[in-house]
């Protein structure tokens, strides 16, 4: 998996390239949610590689990115994701971003307009984190600290997954990968998602088209949440996905990826 280098921090990502024939094909990022990495996006990204070029980054302490010193807040983020389009020669982008992934994409597509043509939030809110989460989910990591995450599948699945999916084929496959990440890596990435500051100001900023979509059985971050972004956003469409829940890519990938495609193909073909 190729790398970029942000001073101290290492950054791993994954880039389709353009697609064959279609050299200046437009190009669809992806950032992904707490506790997964570019990978909860291989059903988007299979389907949409052969219009577009698509890039997905593994955020610090998480997939293929090594532990950072720090940095792991919202606003660091985002600068790690225009830095690496940068790095990448890619002015313009269509933007998708799920939970911690969409917390990015609203501070870019309101700080950098000019780079995001499109914007796709899944599973987010322009809130901070209600303070009985944020409790729970920094208790979560206290012990994920100590025991790693199979110990807490049955306290951490819920979460995630509508109930009908936690014991989906691909869940062991994403249990293993969780299990072996670094582990102050990751209790850094919670607590900074946990600890974030909300972002509804900007999010009334935003010019970019918007396509919001939520898990109809999302525990994390309730369609409620995704409701109320979409009033502050200018022009959005939304969709709630039933038998959803916070990881629909996953648990949804034909759904959302209809729903995906119809709305780049309006804004990009």
């Amino acid at each position: 998996m190729p790398t970029f280098q942000r001073g101290h921090t290492t950054i791993a990502y994954t880039d389709t390239g353009a697609p064959e024939g279609k050299p200046d094909a437009p190009v669809v990022f992806f950032a992904h949610g707490l506790l997964f990495s570019g990978r909860m996006f291989e059903p988007q990204i299979e389907h949409l590689r052969a219009d577009f070029r698509c890039v997905a980054i593994d955020f610090r302490g998480q997939g293929n990115s090594p532990r950072a010193l720090g940095g792991y807040d919202m606003d660091t983020l985002t600068v790690d994701v225009a830095e690496l389009l940068r790095h990448l020669q890619i002015p313009v982008v269509n933007f998708v971003g799920l939970s911690m992934g969409g917390f990015v994409g609203i501070r870019l597509a309101a700080r950098y307009p000019e780079s995001v043509h499109t914007l796709t939030l899944m599973d987010t809110a322009a809130t901070a984190e209600e303070p009985a989460n944020r409790t729970k989910y920094k208790t979560l990591a206290k012990v994920y600290r100590l025991t790693g995450v199979r110990p807490l599948r049955t306290r951490v699945a819920p979460i995630m997954l509508a109930p009908e999916n936690v014991d989906a084929p691909w869940v062991e496959e994403w249990i293993s990968r969780l299990d072996r990440n670094d582990r102050a890596g990751m209790i850094k990435a919670i607590e900074s998602v946990a600890d974030r500051d909300p972002c509804e100001d900007e999010a009334v900023r935003i010019i970019a088209p918007t396509l919001i979509m939520v898990g109809a059985e999302d525990a994390a971050t309730p369609p409620a949440k995704s409701r109320r972004l979409g009033e502050l956003i200018a022009t959005t469409r939304f969709h709630e996905i039933p038998g959803a829940g916070h990881s629909a890519t996953l648990e949804r990938p034909d759904e959302v990826n209809a729903i995906l495609s119809a709305f780049l193909s309006e804004y990009t073909m």
